[in-house]
């Protein structure tokens, strides 16, 4: 991989982390289930409510904050990184949360929330340093709490995922093929019968998927993928989704080339896991 793939790559997965991270909580997740992404000890994690310096301080509040929400969910508007140091990046992301709370209120809240990332971070729970570790947060409250209504956060999911699950989904998907990891790609692939149409190029199977996805590899020298404007509906099968896909690459014997497209497609719950169904490929 050149480095414009590897910085592409670090892009996706940064980004289907951060869409992965809210929805741990709008799924009611536990400490437990976070704190293998933070660091050993030492965090700062700065809420309107409370400024917290260790993993023990933030352990104890967010257990406190989870026992007086019943549900949430999270809209991201916007997921923007910035590389400050050899290992470290910085993500400005506004959001706003919708949160029914224990005493059965619902309310809405915008934030824009800054969070530092951390590769290569080994620590006890993760001596490889393979997870991403935030070692800070913060979030900024934009303006006065207001009403919501239990839809947006019901309308957004069904028993296992959500919208935001879906866009983490998409990055992780994009993050695999800038890496040319095919045989990741069919783990987010069912096993039961496909409809894919890649300009033209059809398949039935994820064999068949996966033996395109090889063939375009072979035939490029490198190529990048960006996957913006995601929007998810929920269909009879699972979630639709649609976003604008640019490509750029070098294809052998052609030189340079750069694309834009929409993509469509169909995600289902398959074995607990969300799963690519159905894929139509459009060139703009």
């Amino acid at each position: 991989m050149n480095t414009k793939q590897l910085d592409k790559k670090t892009e996706n997965e940064i980004k289907s982390f951060v869409y992965a991270w809210y929805s741990r909580f709008d799924k009611g997740t536990s400490m437990g289930e976070i704190t293998p992404f933070l660091p050993d000890e030492t965090v700062e994690f700065v809420y309107p409510q409370a400024t917290l310096n260790s993993v023990e301080e933030l352990v104890k509040y967010a257990d406190q904050s989870f026992a007086a929400i019943k549900s949430s969910a999270h809209y991201i508007n916007e997921i923007s990184i910035y590389k400050i140091g050899e290992n470290q990046f910085e993500i400005i992301c506004p959001h706003t949360y919708h949160a029914l709370t224990a005493d059965d209120k619902m309310m809405q809240m915008d934030f824009v929330g800054r969070m530092k990332i951390d590769i290569n971070l080994k620590t006890k729970k993760d001596p490889s340093g393979k997870l991403f570790k935030v070692t800070a947060y913060k979030v900024a409250l934009q303006n006065t709490p207001g009403a919501s209504k239990i839809e947006n956060i019901t309308d957004t999911k069904t028993d296992d995922f959500s919208f935001t699950d879906v866009k983490s989904f998409t990055h992780k998907w994009f993050g695999l093929i800038d890496a040319g990891d095919a045989d990741s790609l069919m783990t987010l692939t069912s096993n039961n019968a496909l409809n894919i149409d890649i300009l033209g190029n059809k398949a039935d199977n994820k064999e068949g998927l996966k033996a395109f996805l090889n063939a375009q590899k072979e035939s490029q020298n490198y190529s990048v993928h960006t996957p913006t404007n995601i929007k998810v509906e929920k269909n009879e099968k699972g979630f639709k989704v649609t976003f604008v896909l640019h490509f750029e690459g070098d294809i052998k014997g052609m030189g340079l080339m750069n694309l834009s497209n929409i993509t469509t497609w169909t995600l289902i719950e398959e074995d607990g896991a969300l799963k690519l169904g159905d894929y139509t490929l459009a060139i703009l």
